[in-house]
């Protein structure tokens, strides 16, 4: 009987299965093993895997807040904020530092905006690992990437205070391998220290390259290095040399802050020091910046109450820390950066989806005599500053005259008064606050305890 001779194509279909599998064997396998195990530096997603069932235990509840902004833009798409996905209960500390020790990017920080709190089913946790393994590493320059490490919305910083009491607290639980929330703290830390603009000394967000007041960057990221640099509470964790590095990088972010400070020039030709802008440049001139459409270079509220805080806490201030608090107190002391008579008033209304949010209410300042004073966003800068360099898009409108409220509306549009502004800015963003009037009582207690007399 005649031999049957396979056809040329089977052998051509045998290489390629051959090919396949050397291909497997020598890229696809290592590549999964380092994901799964220890991705380079850090652990992967299967010893994760190993502490899955531990992501169950209660532990007492750790704090949250410092995350609230990161979970709103996580969620706010849906419904009340609340999202299609399982969240781990505030005590399941185990399952949210496994998502922070999983997620940490390969340079030690992490991307902004991430769910901490959601239960990640394995396969989205492999997913989220191989895209972030291509992340490329950020340290003092500009985040340019969706996924790039970032200090914006209060991040990093709380991820290290977070993995910090994590593993102060289950450090002694036999069954939790508590070493890898330090390590992973530790990796954090290094970060915000390679993150510190060798020039400025200041720290930069995501929306401009810039030493950056908003969001907390600036003065969460200080407080976090002065807590590691003085070894207070959890942060008693980190060896001498880290927080010697601490304490050096702390002071340079303080020598950052006092130059900011901005002087102005009033109508009459006086000069008065008053408090910071939202952004700086990170070298001289070390000139206000814009950053987003609505953030014009202005004197600033909110972000200088939180500096002016950090300042107060400061147990033995020096002459230029107690000048620059004398002077940024008393400058929202004053009564015509006050906001007399006024307060928000908000009703409820049919939900309108505005620039991907849906809003339920709308926002508008109102008459009332009674109400406690209110203080605006933003307050012009005198004519000598350029507050037109670097705007995000054509500027329409005026800018104010020096300290009146700036209101500036979504495209560089200055409006004339609050209810001027576009209703999705309006209920959007924090142009008013009342934060002041707290500043002002925590001032009160700093200026009788730091009199002259006891300087």
């Amino acid at each position: 009987m005649a031999a049957t001779n396979k056809p040329k194509y089977i052998f051509t279909i045998i290489k390629i299965i051959k090919w396949l599998v050397f291909c497997i064997a020598v890229v696809v396998v290592p590549s999964v093993l380092m994901l799964f195990w220890t991705d380079g530096q850090y652990n992967g997603v299967f010893r994760f895997l190993s502490a899955r069932k531990k992501t169950e235990m209660h532990f007492r509840a750790i704090d949250l807040s410092e995350f609230q902004d990161a979970f709103h833009h996580a969620r706010y798409r849906y419904k009340d904020s609340i999202p299609p996905w399982k969240l781990y209960q505030p005590t399941q500390i185990i399952g949210i530092a496994e998502n922070m020790v999983c997620l940490q990017n390969p340079d030690g920080g992490w991307a902004k905006n991430l769910d901490f709190q959601r239960v990640y089913t394995i396969r989205e946790l492999i997913k989220l690992r191989l895209t972030n393994r291509s992340v490329k590493p950020v340290k003092y320059d500009f985040p340019r990437e969706r996924l790039s490490s970032t200090l914006d919305n209060r991040n990093i910083y709380s991820q290290v205070r977070y993995l910090c009491r994590v593993y102060k607290e289950v450090k002694k639980v036999k069954e939790v391998d508590a070493k890898r929330y330090l390590a992973a703290a530790t990796r954090a830390v290094q970060w915000i220290l390679d993150a510190q603009h060798p020039v400025s000394g200041g720290f930069t967000g995501v929306d401009v390259y810039g030493v950056t007041y908003n969001d907390d960057v600036m003065t969460g990221t200080l407080r976090l290095l002065r807590d590691i640099a003085n070894g207070k509470d959890e942060m008693s964790v980190f060896p001498e040399k880290i927080r010697t590095k601490a304490k050096a990088a702390y002071a340079k972010g303080i020598q950052c802050i006092l130059r900011d400070q901005i002087t102005v020039t009033l109508a009459d030709g006086t000069k008065l020091l008053t408090v910071w802008c939202q952004q700086y440049s990170h070298t001289p001139p070390f000139r206000p910046k814009w950053q987003r459409e609505f953030e014009p270079p202005a004197v600033c509220s909110l972000e200088s109450f939180n500096v002016l805080f950090l300042l107060m806490e400061e147990p033995d201030p020096d002459a230029k820390i107690r000048a620059a608090v004398r002077a940024g107190c008393e400058f929202f002391d004053r009564n015509d950066i006050r906001i007399h008579g006024k307060k928000l008033k908000m009703t409820e209304t049919e939900p309108i989806l505005l620039n991907r949010r849906t809003y339920t209410s709308d926002r508008v300042l109102v008459d009332d005599e009674k109400a406690e004073d209110l203080w605006a966003r933003f307050y012009a800068l005198d004519k000598s500053f350029d507050v037109t360099a670097g705007a995000p898009t054509p500027i329409r409108g005026n800018y104010p005259a020096v300290l009146k409220p700036v209101w500036c509306d979504r495209g560089c549009t200055y409006r004339e008064t609050y209810n001027d502004l576009s209703r999705e800015r309006r209920n959007g963003y924090e142009y008013v606050n009342s934060e002041g009037n707290v500043l002002l009582r925590v001032y009160a207690k700093w200026k009788k305890a730091n009199s002259e007399g006891t300087w």
